[in-house]
């Protein structure tokens, strides 16, 4: 993808998929109770393969990388205390780390704003 700025293009390069990160996830992934559901009927799991689950769509940027799962456990929890609500871990596909975020059906009235505005 080209940034067609003022002066030179500049090449910006999008994150692409680490598969050795993938065999971490599919087996995190099936370890869940939840694993059929979050395949099949919710299909929340499958959020893993886009950018989003790497990138803060407020920001624009990477989201926080946690080095192991079990600091993103304790930032999880820390996080659910604070908001109200579940936050999830999981190992990001993107970058060797782990990510915490929430999926569609525990998003807040201030996720879901974005949406909102779209349909206006």
């Amino acid at each position: 993808m080209t940034d067609w700025t003022e002066g030179p293009a500049i090449r910006i390069e999008k994150p692409k998929i680490k598969w050795r990160n993938f065999k971490i996830w599919i087996l995190d992934q099936f370890k869940r109770k939840t694993w059929f559901k979050n395949f099949f009927i919710t299909r929340n799991a499958w959020g893993a393969f886009s950018i989003n689950s790497h990138i803060n769509q407020h920001t624009g940027k990477p989201k926080i990388t946690y080095n192991t799962l079990k600091t993103a456990l304790k930032s999880a929890e820390a996080m659910s205390k604070k908001h109200n609500t579940h936050f999830s871990t999981y190992k990001c596909l993107f970058c060797d780390g782990y990510h915490i975020g929430k999926n569609r059906d525990n998003k807040t009235e201030y996720d879901r704003k974005p949406e909102l505005e779209k349909i206006k």
